[in-house]
């Protein structure tokens, strides 16, 4: 496919953090809003080094509009969060790779944490 264009997309994450430990495991959606719209299901590995600093694994699978046939997808997500009471907000970048494309996304990660 390869296009070059902006586009919108959403991003949804459930991680359950692992109690007294910076890692977190969960589930993650993606979609592309597009003419070639996708979407993808995964499970999210998430790393906090440093305090309010998310970095996520994604590994999943791309299900085409056009194709029958999903593919292997990978995301990779940082953010930056700052929190008020439940929620968090901040600044997210995002690079996916599968074998059709590449894509990249910067954004705004808002969150609640149960």
């Amino acid at each position: 496919m390869k296009e070059k264009e902006v586009t919108l997309g959403v991003h949804l994450h459930y991680v359950y953090n692992v109690p007294s430990s910076r890692f977190g495991i969960g589930l993650g959606y993606g979609q592309i809003f597009e003419e070639h719209e996708h979407k993808t299901l995964g499970v999210v590995g998430c790393f906090q080094p440093i305090d309010k600093l998310a970095i996520n694994t994604v590994p999943g699978l791309t299900f085409e509009k056009d194709s029958s046939t999903p593919s292997f997808a990978t995301h990779f997500v940082t953010s930056y969060e700052w929190s008020i009471y439940h929620f968090h907000i901040g600044p997210a970048f995002e690079v996916t790779y599968d074998p059709e494309d590449i894509h990249i996304s910067l954004g705004l990660n808002p969150g609640y944490g149960f």
